[in-house]
């Protein structure tokens, strides 16, 4: 719907001409992405062309408009085309398919030669010699050899003469052995192959590798749109988009990974030679990446299965995750807790005195956490992003790094690798965040990165969440960040609260609450912010709107949009009535999908954790994923240090080891939620909390009742009692309880 053929153009017309002729002032906007005029072998004009549009809406509003219309005193004609098969076919050579048809067949030869004219008397034809013609059936008969004196012939020889060769072929199949037998009948029996039946060379290969190469791709395409295009047939593992190395421009091709093979030859089969964003698309099955050199250290050495573990974990780096977003090296947060304190490691790590150990280090690691939690926030975080599963191709989160990292080793590990636009370091500098220009080179410096030995730990690398960062990089940002950890040994203040409030307040705007943000996709790319600004501008308590937006790769002063914005609200009714009145709103040319934003929204299930601990009913919480080692005393001493508990209950098994997860009971509500939303990324003895709120314990009973009345058929056949079977005249089963 995006590819627009024009016919009836008159000869002169060319491409630029073409493209000149569309662009015209008056006519509507639109990108093109792909302007051709068709020609003959000889270069002469076939009179008509194609235009490519970015966007289905930009291509029907060019047809509506210059449909029937003329260049110059020509009217043409604009229709819209889909794959291939909107171009007319070329006429065929007439000359050529004779003159190869005539030296092929010898009748038509021979009826060519029938029909002449009579150039003079008829007897003279008739008394014409005619040449021999021989049937292509008929075999034509060997001409006799002539005979040659032979000497003394022995029986043997004279015999084999005047034997038949028609019987020594008719022999030959008798006289075959057994092993070659098999292959004769099979030859013989075996019917030619059908060339519709003939594998296909690009679909085995598709099959194997799930990977498929796109070329003839707009300059302007991205990585999201080309996997929304790809998405519908099936889970999609990579896109990639090559850059130039020094232009930094598209070159046109893409590779698309799939989970499966069956989609990505799905894929092939429908998308091959389909228009989109105005071009028609050359899929081709592509090869696997070539393997990784490892460079094993030691000739001859042999690999152990520490090193074989270790590089099958980073070949799937990237892939899967289990960590937490603000996972922290232990011996990191010991190290920084007691560089602010002026004490030893030791004296912190010590059994001997007195206090759980453990104990004293998880509550090291939430105070950690709720700092870096203050330094992001002021930084432009948004930390609801964090339970979002959508992940950026630009943000990578660096995780178990040493205490003490500075931003020049960070940049000096992920710089050679790319353009980096940011990078973050929390005053404890027990993790990072650096955020790529491209995807291509984030792509690259992870592989690069991940895993990679800093310092005495592994560095761990994931992914940040899509949309972590509220607004663009500023240019300032990098040195402000060189000065914030220069060691092991600066003491950093914490960042507090009533300062991150006071740096809102200069970046000018207004602070959002939850409930209040409307979150706005499928927007035009033509729309901008003052376009949404004036739309909303209209309603009750409207604050700001906003459009997310990215740089252009072909304009790096100028950003592009991404489709999507927020628009906030001064309190949750004006969200409310904007949300129902604006969702299906038409914006140049696209429908409107209004929801409420991941920070605010009116479904329980997808607000942030953090948003969900205040609407909690009860002062009871579930601790999961508890480590067998703690005991009860580890459990009081850790949340009774952020609120009063009534109780603490640790199920144990009947060995007297434990389940895995408690039960802890507050003495209000409010200091439940003060634990829950500190404790909530904390971990012990090396495993990470899972905090969840407890049922009331009406609705626990009742949950009981049920699960009770569906194993013993509510209540009459309880355990214990003695059933009788009395087969009735039907024969139908009825069961009587007896009493016991």
């Amino acid at each position: 719907m995006s590819r627009l053929i024009v016919k009836n153009l008159p000869p002169y017309v060319t491409p630029a001409k073409l493209k000149e002729h569309f662009e015209r002032r008056g006519a509507p906007s639109g990108t093109l992405t792909d302007v051709k005029v068709s020609s003959k072998p000889d270069g002469t004009s076939r009179r008509f062309g194609f235009v490519g549009f970015k966007s289905d809406q930009e291509a029907l509003a060019a047809q509506k408009y210059f449909d029937r219309t003329f260049i110059d005193s020509t009217r043409i004609s604009v229709q819209v085309t889909e794959g291939a098969k909107g171009a007319p076919a070329p006429r065929p050579n007439k000359h050529i398919q004779v003159s190869a048809s005539a030296t092929l067949d010898g009748k038509l030869e021979e009826f060519m030669k029938v029909m002449k004219p009579k150039k003079g008397p008829a007897w003279a034809n008739e008394a014409a010699s005619q040449p021999p013609v021989i049937s292509s059936n008929d075999e034509a008969m060997p001409s006799p050899e002539p005979e040659q004196p032979q000497g003394e012939l022995s029986d043997l020889e004279w015999m084999r003469q005047r034997m038949s060769k028609a019987v020594d072929e008719k022999e030959q199949v008798f006289e075959q052995s057994d092993d070659d037998e098999p292959q004769l009948k099979a030859s013989s029996t075996e019917p030619a192959p059908e060339p519709g039946t003939s594998k296909d060379p690009t679909k085995e290969t598709i099959l194997e590798t799930s990977r498929l190469f796109v070329r003839n791709l707009s300059f302007a395409c991205t990585n999201e749109e080309l996997a929304d295009l790809f998405k519908p047939f099936g889970e999609i593992s990579q896109v990639h988009i090559p850059l130039d190395s020094t232009t930094k421009q598209h070159k046109g091709v893409a590779y698309v990974t799939f989970a499966r093979p069956a989609n990505a030859l799905a894929a092939y089969e429908a998308l091959d030679k389909k228009s989109f964003q105005g071009r028609l698309l050359h899929i081709l099955a592509a090869v696997d990446r070539r393997p990784k050199v490892e460079v094993v250290e030691g000739e001859g050495r042999k690999k152990t299965v520490k090193d074989e573990k270790a590089a099958k974990r980073k070949a799937v780096a990237g892939k899967e995750f289990n960590w937490s977003m603000l996972y922290m090296n232990s011996d990191a947060v010991a190290s920084s807790i007691a560089a602010r304190m002026n004490i030893d490691k030791s004296d912190i790590l010590n059994p001997e005195a007195g206090d759980n150990a453990a104990v004293k280090l998880a509550l090291a690691e939430t105070h950690i956490i709720q700092e870096t939690k203050s330094y992001l926030e002021s930084e432009g975080v948004l930390l609801s992003s964090f339970s979002s599963k959508a992940r950026s191709d630009t943000t990578i989160l660096v995780k178990n790094i040493p205490y003490g990292t500075t931003v020049e080793q960070i940049r000096e590990l992920f710089e050679p690798h790319g353009t980096l636009s940011r990078v973050l370091v929390p005053p404890a500098g027990t993790m990072a965040v650096v955020e790529y220009e491209r995807a291509d080179e984030a792509a690259k410096g992870f592989r690069a990165v991940a895993y990679r030995r800093l310092g005495n730990t592994i560095i761990y690398l994931e992914k940040g969440p899509l949309g972590m960062f509220s607004d663009s990089p500023s240019s300032s940002q990098a040195p402000e960040l060189s000065t914030k950890v220069t060691g092991p040994s600066t003491a950093v203040t914490p960042i507090r609260t009533s300062d991150q409030t006071l740096n809102d307040d200069e970046n000018g705007e207004q602070s959002i609450h939850g409930g209040t943000t409307l979150y706005v996709k499928n927007l035009s790319f033509a729309t901008t912010q003052d376009r949404l600004t004036k739309v909303f501008s209209h309603l009750p308590s409207f604050s700001f709107a906003r459009v997310q937006t990215k740089p252009d790769p072909k304009r790096p002063e100028a950003r592009l949009s991404m489709g999507y914005g927020f628009i906030g609200f001064k309190d949750g009714e004006g969200a409310k009535k904007a949300l129902k009145s604006m969702n299906g709103f038409v914006l140049d040319g696209h429908s409107l999908n209004v929801s409420f934003a991941g920070r605010g929204t009116e479904d329980a299930k997808t607000r942030d954790t953090t948003g969900s601990s205040s609407q909690s009913r009860t002062t009871k919480m579930i601790v999961k994923n508890v480590p067998f080692e703690a005991t009860k005393k580890d459990i009081r001493d850790l949340f009774g240090s952020h609120g009063h508990l009534k109780s603490v209950r640790l199920p144990k098994k009947f060995d007297s080891r434990s389940r895995g997860f408690a039960f802890l009971e507050f003495v209000s509500r409010h200091e439940a939620e003060n634990a829950y939303a500190t404790l909530r990324h904390t971990h012990l003895l090396g495993r990470h909390l899972v905090l969840e709120w407890a049922e009331e314990a009406e609705q626990d009973l009742d949950v009981l009742r049920k699960k009770a009345g569906v194993g013993y058929g509510g209540g009459k056949a309880l355990p214990g009692q003695k059933r009788k079977l009395d087969l009735g005249t039907t024969g139908e089963e009825d069961v009587e309880d007896l009493e016991a």
